[in-house]
């Protein structure tokens, strides 16, 4: 049995909450399969690219990632469209507001 406070984490209560880890994971794996650069190791190379302190950017052919563990938002030029995000983000198409601690894949 497992702690009743854990009920929240069960994959009957995240089923469906488009903002649990179950749904985040989900999304992941089916972007996989639609973008070639996020699954498979002959997509080309990962590139790491400039970004401030506590930002992580890189690109593979096709897409992009950025990470913020920041404890404030950033706002940076947007690498592309975004298509998965661990928090919700603002973009107008020319930049973004990356959540602080949040992850975004982005299409190019």
């Amino acid at each position: 049995p497992q702690p009743a406070d854990w009920a929240p984490l069960s994959v009957a209560a995240q089923t469906g909450d488009p903002h649990s880890t179950l749904e985040l994971y989900r999304a992941a794996l089916e972007l996989r399969r639609v973008l070639p650069g996020l699954g498979s190791p002959d997509a080309g190379p990962l590139t790491w690219l400039p970004a401030p302190e506590g930002v992580l950017l890189f690109t593979r052919p096709g897409f992009a990632c950025t990470l913020n563990s920041r404890s404030e938002p950033l706002e940076l030029p947007a690498p592309g469209r975004p298509v998965l995000s661990s928090a919700p983000v603002e973009t107008d198409g020319r930049t973004v507001l990356l959540p602080p601690d949040s992850c975004t894949w982005w299409a190019l």
